[in-house]
């Protein structure tokens, strides 16, 4: 029998726990499953603790990509895997793994042993799962953050509007962005330099909130991540960019556009006057207003077991099933 804890974040967007449990109690009907709404993050570290001692055989997550970085600090690493669920509003990682059906098939995945693993970034020795970076999407997923915290109602309109948020909140942003906004120093085996830029991703996927084509030839499983730098001058510049990668295309021949892959990165807030924080999988990373300004950038290769579709998997399940007939 699989013993399975079920980590519900009852403040995600789309998350309803009676709504989840009866779904997950039928499609792991044969499973001992331990449900988990830890009330702050101290109770969640220590139930995770007490899973990891247990030797649980999978970690399930139920919310959205803040739940997942969340969890992933204690299990990166371990030898438990971690099923996705999409109970938020980005759902970057579970679209990422193909876990966006239905419960029933998403919980296979654990039912027929279908995994892999996937690396994960370290940011100052916190880690992410998806997508980061510095300027203008801390500034969103800050307000985003901040205004469901001061308004309950807000999740509400998340259920109802989804990912169309975010495209509202950076909107908002964009129109009192002044440019050049932010000075910070690159070191990197592929590029190097002192810049000016509203935004610069660390990507650890193609896809932002699931449709912003950021980074089209990143993997989460080859040892590297992706560094996108905006370097436009003016707002009709950069909404230009972004309105192509938001509709799926991807801006070629951009000459405002560094991107490349590397292993490692340090960046270096320049203007101490103009504090910058790092935002990862949705989260707020390096809030200390003593903090240096400094991060060091990592790739961690092949660091989290999660549960999804695995191509060689299904094909030998394919190939059995076809033999027993």
């Amino acid at each position: 029998m699989q013993n399975i804890s079920v980590y519900l974040n009852q403040r995600a967007s789309h998350t309803s726990f009676d709504y989840w449990k009866n779904n997950i109690d039928r499609s792991l009907f044969r499973s001992d499953i331990t449900y988990r709404t830890p009330k702050d993050l101290n109770e969640l570290q220590e139930n995770l603790l007490t899973d990891i001692r247990d030797n649980k055989h999978a970690i399930v997550s139920v919310g959205g990509d803040g739940t997942v970085n969340t969890l992933i600090q204690s299990l990166a690493g371990q030898d438990i895997g971690l099923l996705v669920m999409p109970g938020g509003t980005a759902n970057d990682l579970a679209t990422e793994l193909g876990n966006k059906e239905s419960v029933k098939k998403v919980t296979h995945f654990i039912r027929n042993n279908e995994f892999k693993y996937i690396d994960l970034i370290k940011v100052n020795g916190n880690f992410m799962a998806t997508n980061g970076g510095l300027g203008l999407g801390a500034q969103v997923a800050g307000r985003i953050n901040q205004t469901r915290k001061t308004f309950p109602k807000f999740k509400k309109l998340m259920n109802l509007t989804g990912k169309s948020v975010y495209s509202f909140f950076i909107l908002s942003e964009l129109r009192r962005l002044s440019f050049p906004k932010y000075k910070i120093r690159v070191k990197s085996k592929q590029f190097s330099g002192e810049i000016e830029t509203p935004l610069l991703l660390i990507n650890n996927q193609p896809h932002l909130a699931s449709t912003f084509n950021v980074a089209p030839e990143t993997r989460n499983d080859d040892g590297k991540f992706n560094v996108t730098i905006f370097k436009h001058k003016s707002n009709r510049q950069f909404i230009n960019c972004c309105y192509k990668m938001a509709t799926g295309e991807y801006p070629y021949g951009d000459p405002n556009l560094i991107s490349f892959e590397t292993d490692s990165i340090q960046l270096e807030n320049l203007d101490l006057d103009n504090r910058l924080d790092f935002f990862g999988d949705g989260e707020i990373f390096c809030s200390d207003a003593d903090s240096k300004q400094v991060w060091n950038i990592e790739s961690c290769p092949k660091s989290l077991k999660v549960y999804s579709k695995d191509d060689e998997k299904s094909l030998l399940n394919l190939k059995n099933e076809v033999c027993l007939s």
